[in-house]
């Protein structure tokens, strides 16, 4: 399935760009609050190039800034933070293949490490931390859809199987938020899906909970407000669409849409704001912008373009401690 599926994208591709490569950019000054950095890190430029490049928002400068590169090239992998580390997890070469590895980077030093690998290996997947203790999901195994999840204790170094979940899923989002682990939309083997499902860890459970209003995969994520936000992806009409849920009411609201329909891309939230960073377009046209949503007054706006042209990287943010 997944083979068939980049066969498919290559062959867009080289329609799309047999004349040029059209990029969206848009420069205009970012602000952000001296309470951290956003960092990115690998991605895959729509040919034949997974990036191992990783830069890092300095805020002072208004610029991008690039940091030590991590130990491979990385394609829809996962990276998440804590403390002051934040964590490369899996992905996938320009091979079709999945990595079972992981690696940190640890802010303090600026350097690179690598810890245990995963029991699996996984590309198209997702992670999340919640108590200490990163959880991932899903995702491809090369070309072997997963509902399998692990965990990894940084205390001790070690990786863990716990529940799978009710159904293969692929670039789907998982979110921790109120204590809990939500598993959102991704793509099913035949379809792209609305479903969430929730983990309690202490019961270690999977528990149904409210659709989504719209199918979604290679969406943007993001815990933030208390709630729970994902806009754009493939596997609906809309790709500008963006909605948030409340687990008081386990219900999903529409909120405003982005400038820009985006897949692949991330969704960060950072000092009271969302940023929806870089991803492309439905013609596979690579997005430079960076959109910042301001809850307040629910709208979208174009702030500092993005680093490098890519898709399928990874995003994280890094408070001051």
């Amino acid at each position: 399935m997944l083979n068939n599926h980049y066969i498919l994208l290559f062959v867009v591709l080289n329609c799309i760009y047999s004349l040029n490569t059209t990029t969206i950019n848009n420069n205009q000054s970012i602000d952000l609050s001296d309470n951290g950095f956003i960092y990115m890190c690998g991605g895959w430029d729509l040919w034949d190039t997974v990036f191992p490049n990783c830069y890092k928002y300095n805020q002072q400068s208004s610029v991008w800034q690039s940091i030590q590169s991590m130990s491979i090239g990385r394609d829809v992998f996962s990276l998440v933070s804590m403390d002051s580390k934040f964590y490369a997890i899996g992905g996938y070469n320009n091979k079709g293949y999945s990595f079972k590895s992981v690696e940190s980077y640890d802010t303090q030093t600026n350097q690179w490490k690598s810890i245990a690998s995963m029991n699996e290996k996984r590309s198209h997947h997702d992670a999340t931390v919640l108590n200490n203790t990163i959880y991932v999901c899903g995702g491809y195994s090369d070309w072997n859809m997963l509902k399998s999840c692990e965990y990894y204790l940084p205390n001790i170094d070690k990786w863990s199987f716990t529940t799978p979940l009710n159904k293969v899923r692929s670039s789907m989002a998982l979110v921790a938020n109120n204590g809990f682990i939500y598993a959102i939309g991704g793509y099913d083997e035949n379809l792209a899906s609305n479903i969430m499902e929730r983990l309690d860890t202490t019961t270690q459970q999977w528990q149904p909970m409210a659709n989504m209003s719209y199918t979604r995969h290679a969406f943007g994520s993001a815990s933030f407000m208390n709630k729970i936000y994902v806009c754009g992806g493939s596997g609906n009409s809309d790709r500008k669409s963006c909605e948030t849920y409340d687990p008081k009411t386990n219900q999903w609201t529409q909120i405003a849409s982005m400038l820009i329909g985006r897949s692949g891309f991330k969704l960060i939230a950072f000092n009271d704001k969302l940023y929806a960073l870089g991803g492309h377009t439905k013609d596979y046209l690579l997005i430079e912008t960076v959109e910042i949503y301001d809850y307040k007054s629910n709208q979208w706006s174009y702030t500092k373009s993005f680093p490098t042209k890519a898709t399928g990287f990874g995003a994280t943010v890094i408070t001051k401690l």
